[in-house]
C-alpha cells in the first residue's frame, strides 16, 4: 500500500478530487460518476477497472490506448495501491 496520503476522509470525495487532478493534468475530463465506480460488480476498484473506465468514458479504444492505460494504472497505484474500497479506505 502506498504511503498514506489521504486528501479526504471519504473515499468518494477523494476519488472526485483524483478525477479532477487527471482532468487538469491529462485532460481526462469525461463525466465519470464516482458512485458507479464504487458500485462496480467487484465492489473494489483496481487499477485496471479504474483505467478502463476512464478510457472508455473518454471514447477511446482500449486496444489503441494502451499507453494511457499504463499511465492511469501507475497513477492509481501511487495514490491507492493495488486496490481500494470503502473498507480499505476506512482502515487505512
Amino acid at each position: 500500500m502506498p504511503k498514506k496520503r489521504q486528501y479526504h476522509s471519504d473515499l468518494e470525495e477523494d476519488l472526485k478530487a483524483f478525477l479532477r487532478e487527471l482532468c487538469d493534468d491529462w485532460d481526462f475530463c469525461a463525466e465519470i460518476k464516482v458512485k458507479d465506480l464504487l458500485l462496480n460488480k467487484y465492489k473494489t476498484i483496481t487499477p485496471k477497472i479504474f483505467s478502463d473506465t476512464l478510457i472508455i468514458a473518454e471514447g477511446l479504444d482500449l486496444k489503441a490506448a494502451h499507453h494511457w492505460q499504463r499511465r492511469l494504472k501507475r497513477r492509481f497505484v501511487q495514490r491507492y495501491g493495488n486496490e481500494v474500497n470503502e473498507r480499505i479506505w476506512r482502515d487505512w
